[in-house]
Formats: C-alpha cells, sequence, structure tokens
C-alpha cells in the first residue's frame, strides 16, 4: 500500500512537471538540480536511519551520489510531447544548426575532395557518424536530451547528404573512385544520425547533470542572483 502510495505521488510530480514545462513556466534545468539534491538527501538519510534534512542553496551532492543521480529513467511519451517545445523555445537545437549550416556553406565552397577544408567539412562539421551537433544539443537541452541529439543528428546528415550530391555531381574533383548510390547513402546516413545523435546526445545531456550536481552549481547562481536584486533596490532607493 505505502508503495503504491510513493509511486502514485512520484506520477504525480512527474505530470506536474510536464505540464509546467510545456507553458514554458519555470527554469526547468534548475528545478530538476535542486529535485536531484533533495533526492539524494533523501536517499542517504534513509540508509543511515535519519530523518530527511532539507537541502541548502549550494549544498554539494557527493560524486558517488552525483553519478547515481545524473541517470535518469526516460519517459518517451513526455520526451516526444516535449519536441516542439524543445526545437521553438530552448536554446537546444539552434546552435547545433548553425554549426551544420556553416559546415555545409564551407564545403560547398572547396573544389578539392582531397583538400584539408574538404577533410575538416567531412570529419568534424557534418560527419558521419556526428559529433559536436548531438554532444552539443544535449549539453543545452533542458531535458529529453537524446530527443536533442537525434535531432540534431539528423540535420547534420541532411546536409552531409547535400554536400555528398554537389560533391558527386561534378563540382569537387579527386574523388574515390566508382558511382554512389543516394538512396542508400541516405538511408545510412539517417540510421547513423539516430542511434550515435541519441547515445551521443543522452551522454551530454548526463555529463551535465553531473557536473551541476556535484559541483552545485545551479542553487549557487540562483543564490546569488536573489542576493542581488535586494542589492539593486537598496541602490535604487538611495537614488
Amino acid at each position: 500500500m505505502a508503495r503504491a502510495k510513493r509511486i502514485d505521488r512520484a506520477e504525480a510530480r512527474r505530470r506536474y512537471r510536464a505540464a509546467m514545462l510545456e507553458q514554458g513556466q519555470g527554469d526547468p534545468e534548475t528545478r530538476e538540480i535542486e529535485e536531484n539534491r533533495s533526492a539524494a538527501t533523501a536517499r542517504s538519510s534513509a540508509v543511515r536511519g535519519a530523518p530527511v534534512q532539507p537541502v541548502q542553496p549550494g549544498q554539494r551532492v557527493g560524486i558517488v551520489s552525483a553519478l547515481k543521480l545524473a541517470t535518469r529513467p526516460v519517459h518517451y511519451g513526455d520526451d516526444l510531447r516535449f519536441a516542439p517545445t524543445l526545437i521553438l523555445r530552448t536554446n537546444a537545437i539552434w546552435p547545433s544548426v548553425l554549426v551544420s549550416l556553416a559546415g555545409l556553406a564551407y564545403g560547398l565552397m572547396q573544389t578539392d575532395y582531397t583538400s584539408s577544408g574538404m577533410q575538416l567539412t567531412t570529419t568534424l562539421l557534418i560527419a558521419s557518424p556526428p559529433l559536436v551537433q548531438p554532444m552539443l544539443a544535449g549539453f543545452l537541452a533542458p531535458r529529453a536530451t537524446w530527443l536533442a541529439g537525434i535531432i540534431s543528428s539528423l540535420i547534420s546528415s541532411v546536409c552531409l547528404w547535400i554536400l555528398l550530391v554537389w560533391a558527386y555531381s561534378g563540382h569537387v574533383t579527386n574523388l574515390p573512385p566508382g558511382a554512389i548510390s543516394y538512396v542508400p547513402v541516405a538511408i545510412e546516413l539517417i540510421v547513423t544520425a539516430v542511434t550515435f545523435g541519441a547515445l551521443l546526445g543522452a551522454a551530454s545531456g548526463w555529463y551535465k547533470r553531473f557536473l551541476s550536481l556535484s559541483s552545485g552549481g545551479g542553487s549557487r547562481n540562483q543564490k546569488r542572483s536573489s542576493s542581488q536584486k535586494p542589492a539593486a533596490r537598496r541602490s535604487s532607493g538611495r537614488r
């Protein structure tokens, strides 16, 4: 009975957080960090048999607890419903899109496949599998980091496919011998982007949560901003 109540409460909290995120209210990253810290304190206190103490702002979480709490279950349905907000109302996707478009523009200016510029483009900016884009999107996404990694990787793969079509249309010299089949290449790029994008995005998001939990940065920033507001009010009052 007690376990069922805990599950119901956890589900209700999860739904409430999802509803608040969809409405764009609050700072989801800071709120998630605070909840993880509270959960870490509750677990450690329960193991020792001591009463649960509230987590103070700026309080650090141990390395072992941070490693555990940085790993969280994936709610695919909620993450997919969060996709419009992730794309349109966060800074998770557009920086990686700019990297992909810059790589495509730089690659279209190259005329030799063996040049250093073309090699830089196809190995770093719009490579297969994508590396920079999913890691950047996963680090910037407030949640659904695996989905952010997939979206950014797909955009990068589309840019790479366009560059390949341009190159094999006679605009680039010293290409590898043999013809290229655009449909199988597109399928391969999509499969690679989905697989590696999800893994790299999730890993980048995990590392971001681990850093926030172990350093206490979110709470210190929040505390600093709240302490600066009264100072600003006092200075304005003196004037």
